[in-house]
Order: C-alpha cells, then structure tokens, then sequence
C-alpha cells in the first residue's frame, strides 16, 4: 500500500538518524516535476471531475501525491542539512497555486493533511474512507506539545481499536511507541519524572506487544532495536 510504504519509510529514517552520502540526490528535480504534474492534475479532477466518484478520487490522490512530496523533502533535508531554498520556494509556490499548504518543523516538512480531512467530511464512507484515518492518525505532527501529543496518542489508540486487521496497523502501533518515547522527553524537560516514566513504560509495552504481534516484520525490528539500544 502507496501511504504505508511512506508512512514505514518515514518512520525508519527517524529511528535510524542514518544520513545518505553527500551526493546522494534525494529531492531529484524530475521527480519534484512529476509530482508537482500529479498534484496539478488530481487537483484539476478534484475540481472539476464530471462524477462525485472521479472528484473525490482526485482529492484522495492529491492528498496522497503532496505526501510524497513533503517525505521526499524531509528526507533530503535529514540527509543532507538543508535543501535548495530555491527548489523549495517553487515547490510551495507550485502547491499554493492548488491550495497546498506545507510548512518547515522541527522533524521536516509537513503538510496539515486537509486534502484528507475533506474527504472524510464529503464522503465518510467512500472507498478511500479507511486510508483516510490512517493518514489522518499515522502523519500528524504535534510537535512537543503535550496537549497536542496526548491527542495524537489518542487517535492513534483510536485507530488501533477501531480497525486492528488494517494492512499497516503495525506502523501505526510502531508510531504509537515513538510518541508515548517523545512524550516522555517532554516530561522529564518539565521535570515530571512521574509521568514521564509512566511514558517510557507503556512505549516499552507497546515496542512489546508488536514484536510479539508481528515477529518478522520491519516494525518488530525497530521495537527490538528501540528495546536494545
């Protein structure tokens, strides 16, 4: 599945902190080109499609093909310390002109995922429905807020309950580890060693339970990685 293999890379890279050689070429400007022509075109489909069925399929796409983009981006700038400012400045200029918001964080580029939002709200049972959460779920960035690092906790639990034979749940449970670790950092910044223990306890159970789960997986790798540093 096209956003699991993204979501899983994204994860990976993070754990690994392993940067490509110098001149490895990432954020390839033909593939930035292809991309850009994708996002136009499904945006175009998006807007003026002669079916609801074909509109939405445009939305869903474009959504998809701007998360490429921004992981392509984030990968290029975790590889090699920063990016072409001016590549960078076409790419927003290209996606404003659709719509498409991204931004610079700490961990990368990140879009809001709105493409996403708006789909569950046209159709929250389409065909692309199920996807939908899982973007929505897995590729959040909260940042250290805790407020906002509880709620993506949250939903990440949420889509775990709700849909625990999804074909990438695993990334899902692996993303959830990650951020009860995160959260923990943050605690123990603010000195509230309590809760922060209780963080670093249940991402422990969580690296846990995906190891036994999926024993042969990527995502059981990472656990048992995290687990033996």
């Amino acid at each position: 599945m096209r956003l699991g293999k993204v979501c899983l890379a994204m994860v990976l890279t993070f754990s690994a902190g392993v940067p490509a050689k110098a001149f490895d070429i990432i954020l390839d400007p033909r593939k930035v080109s292809q991309l850009l022509s994708e996002i136009a075109n499904f945006h175009q489909e998006w807007k003026t499609g002669k079916t609801r069925e074909v509109q939405l399929h445009g939305l869903f796409e474009m959504g998809e093909r701007v998360l490429d983009l921004t992981d392509l981006m984030t990968q290029d700038l975790d590889s090699h310390g920063a990016s072409d400012s001016s590549l960078v400045a076409l790419i927003e200029r290209r996606l404003k002109e659709n719509g498409i918001a991204i931004v610079k964080i700490k961990a990368g580029y990140h879009y809001d995922l709105a493409a996403f939002r708006e789909y569950l709200r046209l159709s929250p049972s389409g065909s692309h429905a199920l996807e939908a959460h899982y973007v929505l779920a897995g590729f959040d960035e909260p940042g250290d807020d805790v407020a906002g690092l509880r709620k993506s906790i949250a939903a990440k639990e949420n889509f775990i309950r709700d849909y625990p034979k999804y074909p990438d749940v695993a990334v899902i449970e692996l993303l959830l580890a990650q951020q009860h670790t995160q959260l923990a950092r943050v605690y123990s910044a603010l000195k509230q060693d309590e809760l922060s223990q209780r963080q670093r306890m249940a991402a422990q159970e969580r690296y846990r339970r995906i190891i036994k789960l999926y024993p042969s997986s990527e995502e059981a790798q990472t656990a048992r990685d995290a687990l033996n540093p």
